[in-house]
């Protein structure tokens, strides 16, 4: 028998792009929140993110500028010389 996750449900903005193996960072309630890291990306609209973490399940209303944070961008970093 598998033990069932939380849910956790916030209103607030991602402050970088989802990244399957990786922590979320996101802003809710006025405090900065890192995740445990994300094992599957369920929805992501213009107004809500739903994604799976090793612990939980998530629900993320998204506000302000929703698309901005959610958008599929590369995440690498380019070496300055």
């Amino acid at each position: 028998m598998t033990k069932s996750k939380k849910s956790i449900v916030m209103h607030g903005t991602l402050l970088a792009p989802l990244v399957p193996g990786h922590c979320a960072y996101l802003r809710a309630n006025g405090s900065d929140y890192r995740t445990s890291p994300v094992v599957a990306i369920h929805e992501q609209s213009g107004d809500l993110v739903h994604f799976e973490t090793l612990n939980s399940n998530h629900f993320l209303s998204m506000d302000p500028f929703p698309l901005a944070a959610a958008s599929p961008l590369p995440t690498v970093l380019a070496a300055c010389a």
